[in-house]
């Protein structure tokens, strides 16, 4: 079976399609990691601030936003374990010695 690359629409609405895979390749391998842990801190920063919100609207009585807040925090806390579960997994497996260097033998 033959596998299709996913295609994304070329930015200059040319009309023209690159496959993900180069646009993937844009990003060296380390640096997704570095993305990702960039990614985990920004979750626990709006973890901090649904706390705040969620304070404002216990003050105001507003049971069914504060219920919604509640909700998305268990989402967010639960994404945060998941994206440092495969970051403590697969980050070792980073350093297996491939190399992007740009000339080619």
């Amino acid at each position: 079976m033959e596998k299709r690359a996913a295609r994304t629409r070329n930015p200059t609405g040319a009309g023209r399609y690159r496959t993900m895979s180069q646009h993937e390749a844009m990003i060296r391998l380390e640096e997704r990691f570095v993305l990702l842990r960039q990614i985990i801190q920004d979750y626990r920063v709006r973890l901090a601030f649904m706390d705040e919100e969620v304070i404002r609207l216990f003050s105001t009585n507003q049971l069914s936003a504060i219920s919604s807040q509640i909700a998305e925090k268990q989402r967010i806390e639960r994404m945060i374990q998941q994206l440092e579960a495969f970051v403590s997994h697969y980050e070792p497996l980073a350093d297996a010695g491939i190399t992007h260097d740009s000339q080619r033998f």
